[in-house]
């Protein structure tokens, strides 16, 4: 397996060169939309340039403007309140809970309809959130790797793996692993 190693500064072509395109496809946003959003020029580049991709590990999903994708959450769901207005809709979780930008300071988050609408972390901006992704497709490899082709869906890995992964999310973006957010919540789903 090789590393990826992730620049200090991620954009969207080292984005695009490392993700694999041919097997999770990539989703495109209407830039005149993601343009009009007070985003900072950074996430607004990275999600017009790259985009996102369709699917991820662990089991997100994501939508293009065509299917949805890239509009405020309260115009998605004409139903939500009008206090998530200042999330961008971008896709779902594999439970379903919609993902989404905080317009306000670009952090990329979730919301949880079994918990009281709960907004839970994810990452500090779009591009850690991309960053963080590819690392989570290297270490998948890496338990395969030690314990077979399903240990992902087993939720088997060596306490090694777990460390390692742990500090390539905490380098890219300390936040990530705080109690409660989505990727310190996916590593304490695994066993060795």
């Amino acid at each position: 397996m090789r590393e990826r190693n992730i620049p200090a500064i991620f954009i969207p072509q080292e984005f695009l060169d490392s993700w694999d395109r041919e097997t999770f496809g990539l989703v495109e946003y209407d830039d005149k939309v993601i343009d009009s959003y007070s985003l900072s020029q950074e996430s607004k580049y990275f999600l017009i340039k790259a985009g996102l991709p369709e699917s991820a590990s662990p089991f997100l999903t994501f939508e293009s403007s065509l299917n949805g994708g890239g509009v405020k959450l309260t115009e998605k769901y004409d139903d939500a309140n009008p206090l998530y207005s200042k999330y961008i809709y971008v896709g779902f979780t594999g439970n379903g809970h919609p993902i989404c930008i905080d317009e306000l300071n670009d952090e990329v988050i979730y919301i949880d309809y079994d918990n009281e609408n709960e907004e839970v972390f994810i990452n500090s901006s779009i591009t850690q959130f991309t960053e963080s992704l590819l690392v989570y497709v290297d270490f998948i490899e890496k338990i395969k790797a030690e314990n077979g082709r399903r240990a992902f869906l087993e939720r088997k890995a060596t306490n090694a793996s777990i460390e390692w992964v742990a500090n390539r999310l905490e380098e890219i973006d300390a936040d990530s692993l705080t109690q409660g957010a989505f990727w310190k919540e996916e590593l304490n789903n695994f066993h060795c």
